[in-house]
């Protein structure tokens, strides 16, 4: 399909180990610190957004997500819902997502029948991965050559982007003859994995978060509480303001709880460890329950990025618990809407869950609250909600931030 330039789907190996060391270094918890300013500007400016449209807050969120990976990988901004890459990041997710289960294609099992034609090979997996590489291709060529463009164009040593620290160094080497550790096809497979790898999992982690809201009013109210007494009412929250935000550190851990990768699920909803583990409650941790672990992955395929995605989403939800409220919305009878969100039966990577307070009975009664979206980061499908700012006040000192 195209993601061979890519460390997610390197194998193990010396490539697979310089990518690695590419990324590592950019993406330490200390380095990630110099992007704190471009998150929370970016998580206000969103605000601003869903309070100006408050219909399309899923597309907002959406330019959240692509504007911070997009600005940290190439130095590129995205400042409108409708901007070109976040259609490129768009493509490219439904194209992954929808390729088929790894390691249950007929290329998986015998690899070289990629190269044979579709009228010999009726594999449905490998037609789509044809049909769709062209995604995958605009998603590391086009921002990889606007980055180069601006390395060339303008004053290379302001932008502090991965890929324009890379091609810094692989332009000193080069003006100096000095042998090369990588190539400028490896600096867009890294800066290519930073963009699709944080795009819409950063996206869909805000939605949950969102949806959890909704569902949970008293959760809603306490994290609240918490922000207006130890921030007051005349300032947003900054990374400053994160050691002393215990619940909403709990609130970000139970999303991540909620969000199921491989056999993760296990761990996260053992019930020796979790109390009724299917329920979304934060408070579990005042208790005493440890931090869920394998969200981020493990080992030496934990994910690159966990410091800087973390980050991102944490001063999102805190800012939006600052400034908005996330209600159900109401019928015309005058009742209020419980979100059910459909489980569609099509094979899945991972899948998250969350629990509905409502019981729908789903699959037969087997399922009967849970969420289940497929794509190579998933998310529940369009929920109906109402987004309004907590007060005047709260909305004025998010608009006074931009100006």
């Amino acid at each position: 399909m195209g993601w061979g330039k890519t460390l997610t789907f390197l194998p193990f190996g010396e490539r697979w180990q310089m990518h690695r060391k590419l990324l590592q270094t950019s993406f330490s918890n200390t380095n990630v610190r110099q992007w704190h300013s471009l998150q929370i500007t970016e998580a206000r400016r969103t605000i601003r957004n869903i309070i100006k449209k408050p219909e399309t807050w899923e597309t907002s969120l959406r330019r959240l997500a692509v504007a911070i990976v997009l600005q940290v990988s190439y130095g590129t901004q995205v400042l409108e819902d409708d901007d070109p890459y976040i259609q490129i990041a768009n493509d490219a997710m439904y194209a992954t997502g929808n390729g088929g289960v790894p390691a249950n294609s007929i290329v998986d099992l015998v690899p070289f029948v990629r190269y044979l034609p579709d009228c010999i090979v009726r594999d449905w997996s490998l037609r789509f991965a044809r049909q769709w590489r062209w995604a995958i291709k605009k998603l590391h060529d086009i921002p990889f050559a606007a980055a180069q463009a601006e390395y060339h164009r303008y004053d290379h040593h302001r932008n502090t982007s991965l890929a324009h620290n890379l091609l810094r160094e692989y332009k000193d080497k080069e003006s100096r003859g000095q042998e090369q550790q990588w190539s400028l096809d490896d600096i867009k497979g890294a800066a290519g994995a930073v963009f699709i790898a944080g795009a819409d999992t950063t996206w869909a982690t805000c939605v949950i978060f969102i949806l959890n809201m909704v569902l949970h009013p008293e959760i809603q109210d306490k994290a609240q509480q918490e922000l207006d007494t130890l921030i007051g009412f005349d300032k947003l929250p900054d990374f400053s303001d994160r050691p002393a935000l215990v619940y909403i550190e709990h609130v970000v851990q139970e999303i991540y709880r909620t969000v199921v990768y491989a056999n993760a699920y296990a761990m996260a909803h053992d019930e020796r460890v979790y109390k009724d583990p299917h329920d979304f409650n934060p408070d579990r941790y005042e208790a005493g329950e440890p931090f869920p672990v394998g969200n981020f992955g493990f080992g030496r395929r934990v994910c690159v990025g966990r410091f800087l995605a973390d980050n991102s989403v944490w001063i999102m939800v805190a800012t939006m618990l600052s400034v908005l409220r996330f209600c159900k919305k109401m019928s015309s009878d005058g009742k209020l809407i419980e979100p059910r969100v459909p489980i569609p039966t099509a094979p899945r990577y991972f899948c998250t869950l969350a629990k509905l307070e409502t019981c729908t009975q789903v699959f037969d009664n087997v399922v009967d609250t849970w969420l289940t979206m497929v794509f190579a980061a998933s998310h529940p499908e369009h929920f109906d909600c109402v987004i309004k700012p907590r007060s005047l006040a709260a909305e004025a000192l998010v608009n006074s931030d931009s100006e």
